[in-house]
């Protein structure tokens, strides 16, 4: 019961937060989304055995249910869905793993109950599993996170980062490159289809009639430093 209610709070929350302009990011208002997306994806997944996906096929149910005291809801039920269709994507790819793995090194735990710094940053890093998570899970199970190991291994781990950054500005571009969630609201918002790259598999033909739908030049390279 407690992951039903968990769920239905969830994609209540993050669908308005949405449709009010907030995307899942790692920064401010926007890492709460993602951590409430990322709650209500194990719980569904871990607790009732929920399917790849689950959780954004129920925008349309909260849309026919609360758009008439918030048809916002309704306008931007497309775009809702494919922001929390991405995130959620992203995220279960690594779940799955992550949650197998976090069982083991739990099991490993001594007396003191203290989950691991370390090996919290291991999953963080090599897992994609994100510390609050991690945080949660050893709550649940009664232990408690080595937070001062595991930001010792981020110091570490972000003066190599930092290093290796300076190097490439040297010898680089130095772009941002990366495609993340406000990219692809972007993309949603001003109507540009996803990739259609069916054609990748047919190589005993020309390739006609593609069309280029938008060009990203990387992070932060435009005025509105969203890249397109």
């Amino acid at each position: 019961d407690m992951a039903y209610r968990v769920i239905a709070d969830h994609i209540r929350t993050l669908s308005f937060a949405i449709a009010d302009g907030a995307v899942p990011s790692n920064e401010g208002r926007g890492y709460v989304l993602r951590r409430v997306l990322r709650r209500a994806v194990r719980y569904g997944r871990q607790n009732l055995g929920a399917e790849l996906g689950f959780f954004s096929t129920l925008v349309p149910k909260l849309v026919s249910v609360m758009s008439d005291v918030f048809p916002e809801i309704a306008e931007k039920q497309e775009y809702v869905t494919a922001i929390i269709r991405e995130e959620e994507e992203s995220f279960s790819r690594t779940l799955d793993n992550g949650l197998v793995k976090f069982k083991e090194l739990a099991q490993n735990v001594g007396d003191d109950k203290v989950f691991s710094g370390a090996d919290a940053h291991f999953l963080y890093t090599t897992m994609g599993f994100p510390i609050d998570l991690t945080e949660l899970m050893a709550e649940e199970m009664g232990l408690t996170i080595d937070k001062d190991g595991f930001e010792a291994k981020m110091k570490e781990e972000h003066d190599l980062s930092a290093a290796a950054h300076l190097a490439k500005m040297a010898g680089g571009s130095g772009k941002d490159m990366r495609m993340v969630a406000e990219q692809t609201a972007h993309l949603v918002s001003q109507g540009v289809p996803a990739t259609d790259d069916s054609e990748k598999y047919v190589w005993d033909k020309a390739l006609d009639g593609c069309t280029a739908k938008a060009l990203f030049i990387g992070r932060g390279e435009t005025e509105d430093k969203i890249g397109f």
